[in-house]
């Protein structure tokens, strides 16, 4: 069975997709229709939300590298946020936590 869930919601008034589960080949579709649905709505930037996201595999991440360059094409951002450690094990593997905006929300106290 396939555990993937996409939930778009705003912050900062503009969109935040929350991914959770595991972003594969057979989730692509609806994660790009997602993502560039997004790009339209967005007026400066695109939240991705991976705090939940067990998994992205290198299809994944080449989506999330595709709209990183669209959004920062039409003057745009893309804002990775609080990345399970998964993800965050990822993105430093590839080097792309250099280039790609990661933050982390605080601990509620």
């Amino acid at each position: 069975m396939f555990d993937f869930f996409l939930q778009t919601t705003t912050r900062n008034g503009n969109p935040c997709l929350q991914l959770a589960g595991s972003c594969r080949e057979y989730s692509l579709d609806r994660f790009n229709a997602a993502m560039k649905e997004a790009a339209t709505q967005a007026k400066k930037t695109v939240y991705l939300d991976l705090s939940q996201t067990k998994l992205l595999d290198s299809a994944s991440l080449g989506t999330i590298v595709s709209h990183f360059n669209l959004l920062r094409s039409q003057g745009k951002g893309l804002i990775l946020l609080n990345p399970s450690a998964s993800c965050k094990h990822l993105l430093e593997i590839t080097s792309l936590n250099r280039v790609l905006t990661i933050e982390t929300d605080a601990p509620a106290p």
